[in-house]
Order: C-alpha cells, then structure tokens, then sequence
C-alpha cells in the first residue's frame, strides 16, 4: 500500500495507513458439509483473530466449538443494516483483526460478505483470503465434464419469470453454466432449464460432502426424472453443459 508501513505481529499483520493502524480482515473458507474439511491454516487464523464475523452464529458456533475456538461473534448476513459493517471496520481501524466466514464455502460468493470487503478496500484496509472449500470447484472436479472455462450464476431468481428470463439470456451463451439451487426450487428450475436450453447434459451435485452426497448425470429431463424418484432434500449445486446448445 503506498506510504503505508506493515508490521507483524506473529502471525496478525497490521498495516498503518495515514494515522490508522488497520488490522487485517481474513476471508476465511470453511467446510461445505463435512467439518473435517478445515485447513491448518484457517483454524490458525480464526483462534488469532479478534472477532469473527458470519452468517449465522448458530452455524459457526458448531465449527468452533469442534476445534475449542472462543472468540467472539458478530453475524453479518443480507438483511444487516450497515451498522454492522461500521462496527467490523473500527475494530480493524484499532489495529484488531477480523474473520468473516460464511455458513459454508468460500465467502463473498453469492454472500453478504461482498459488501464488507468492498467497504474495507474502499477505505485502504487490508484483506488477506484463506483458500479452502468451494461448493462449485468440488462440483465441477466429480462432474466428469472436461471444461476449461465455465460462469458462475450463483442463486437466480426465485421468482419464475425473472429465473426464465436468465435463462433465456444464458441460452446463448455456450459454456458451462453453474449455479446454486435451494431444494423448494430446484425441480422448478429444471423444468424452466429444458423449456428453454433444450435437453442439454446435466449434473446435480446433491449434499457434497455429507452423509448422502450423490450426483445425478444425464439429460435434463433423465436427471429431472431422477431427482423426483428420489426426493428433494439437501443442498444442490447444478452444472449445465451448454456448450453445444445450437
């Protein structure tokens, strides 16, 4: 940072900026489903830290109580009025630092996080990534699917005719197509996706890393078939091979 001076203090590193010395906002992955998906390294940051900032407390609680981490929590989720993040931002302005963490996953994708870390570079602060578990790289590594490149939809609409009309604008956009899908929707969005892309090969990745994780592969409507035999239940994360579309 221009004319900004570090100094580390063990394994916490501040940054003075002016006459503030900013702590260090971590963005720390944690697991998606199976808490032994933990890195040395992110356990390492969440018991230097000052404050933990999530989604839900009652979540994070469970990962922190797993690994004996008492540190105080503050949650910060989409309906968090800005108070919140001006609390996290004086705690890195005293030279404290911080974590956020999501439920699961990496954060600030699909996530309120954005908004802190947009806030916190704005301001000259420092945020430091802690790479760990994604929902979609795990995905895309069991799909069986070649791909170089891919976009990322996170969450679409869940009301139906915005959702179509993504759709219809993906439509021609040959790549493979990623998204999130929650499981009182996810059958909805099936049909919408085969209305509108056609039978295209599909993969619904179902509770990745849990108990009963299972993978769905075929066409949209053999995979749409497959998931009402079974039942919706769990978390989903869907890959739509788009690519040979026309």
């Amino acid at each position: 940072m221009d004319g900004g001076r570090r100094r580390t203090d063990g394994d916490v590193m501040t940054v003075a900026v002016g006459e503030i010395n900013w702590g260090t906002l971590y963005i720390v992955s944690t697991p998606i489903g199976n808490l032994k998906d933990i890195t040395i390294r992110a356990l390492e940051t969440l018991k230097s830290a000052d404050l933990i900032a999530c989604e839900d407390t009652r979540v994070t609680i469970k990962l922190l109580n797993r690994h004996d981490i008492k540190k105080p929590l503050l949650s910060l989720h989409s309906k968090s009025n800005q108070s919140v993040i001006e609390k996290i931002l004086r705690t890195l302005q005293n030279g404290a630092s911080a974590v956020y963490v999501t439920d699961s996953g990496t954060p600030t994708v699909s996530d309120p996080g954005a908004r802190l870390v947009q806030r916190v570079v704005a301001d000259g602060g420092r945020v430091v990534p802690i790479p760990g578990p994604s929902a979609v790289h795990a995905a895309l590594a069991a799909s069986g699917i070649p791909y170089g490149e891919y976009v990322f939809l996170g969450f679409l609409s869940n009301k139906a005719s915005r959702r179509r009309r993504s759709l219809r604008l993906f439509k021609e956009h040959e790549n493979l197509l990623i998204l999130y899908e929650s499981p009182h929707r996810l059958l909805a969005f099936l049909h919408d996706a085969y209305d509108i892309l056609g039978d295209i090969h599909c993969i619904v990745a179902k509770e990745m890393t849990k108990k009963f994780e299972k993978y769905y592969r075929g066409s949209l409507r053999e995979v749409t078939d497959m998931v009402t035999r079974d039942g919706v239940r769990g978390e989903y994360t869907v890959i739509l091979d788009n690519r040979n579309a026309s």
